[in-house]
């Protein structure tokens, strides 16, 4: 055999291997009633609100072994990872990305502000004039010096220096405080969704690590009124990714380690 058709052999076999791995985790997902359809709509908004959107049949996985759940657990790991590989998901997340990227304010000087808010006042005026006009005459003879007084107001507010100065001073202000919120929303969204999805993926494994390395899968629970709860407040008072893990077991969640732990150290590399 000719090393060439020896490295075609050897990459068939692989990428058959590899076919044959994603259908069986597929198999085992859907065991669980998880849907890989639904998994990889949600994967990229999921990611950025910091968890992972597989949540099984609490039915299934409650009668399953502690060893066919760790399995479950495994096989999904391994589905989402393959996943995260896929250009169907760097797509997805790069049109999500550029989707929640907020909008900068729009470029108005304090002058534009000023002048745009008399010509406000000033159609508002004039409107109110047609209505005015559409009214009674006894009902046009009472709102009449009401708008002679408006118009009065609105030319003396235009012709006073001081009054002018301070209303663009506010605008200026108002467009200081606006590049500021728009600066804040700006590292929020970047923070949220990183250039790089891998960055955002190793982010939401290194939260699992933390979380599962303190969870005691020996704690005790206790009846209170209707409710099953840990028999230590410190237990208690833990977070629901904690509880999560508690209430998977100890060997799901020590498979989930184990894996994303090497999932972690593979990116870490790249």
């Amino acid at each position: 055999m000719t090393p060439r058709l020896k490295y075609l052999v050897l990459f068939c076999s692989i990428m058959f291997g590899g076919w044959i791995a994603v259908a069986l985790a597929q198999d085992s997902m859907a065991a669980f009633g998880l849907k890989v359809d639904e998994l990889e709509k949600y994967m990229v908004e999921s990611l950025a609100n910091g968890y992972i959107p597989a949540y099984p049949d609490k039915k299934v996985f409650k009668a399953a072994s502690p060893a066919v759940r760790a399995a479950f657990v495994r096989n999904t790991l391994n589905w989402f990872k393959s996943y995260t590989e896929t250009d169907a998901f760097k797509k997805d997340y790069a049109q999500q990305r550029a989707s929640a990227k907020p909008a900068p304010p729009k470029a108005s000087t304090a002058d534009e502000k000023y002048a745009a808010q008399l010509a406000e006042q000033r159609q508002g005026l004039e409107k109110m004039r047609q209505e005015v006009a559409q009214m009674p005459p006894d009902m046009q003879k009472q709102m009449q010096p009401v708008l002679k007084q408006m118009e009065a107001e609105m030319e003396k507010q235009a012709k006073d220096p001081k009054m002018v100065e301070l209303m663009k001073q506010g605008y200026e202000q108002e467009n200081v405080s606006e590049q500021e919120s728009y600066q804040n929303q700006m590292a929020t969204w970047e923070n949220k969704y990183p250039e790089n999805p891998k960055v955002l993926i190793a982010s939401r494994l290194h939260q699992f690590m933390d979380v599962s390395q303190s969870v005691d899968f020996d704690a005790r629970m206790v009846q209170k009124g209707k409710l099953m709860k840990f028999a230590d407040p410190q237990y208690e008072s833990q977070t629901s990714e904690w509880k999560l893990c508690y209430r998977a077991g100890r060997e799901p969640v020590q498979a989930a380690r184990a894996l994303v732990g090497e999932w972690l150290a593979q990116l870490e590399k790249e």
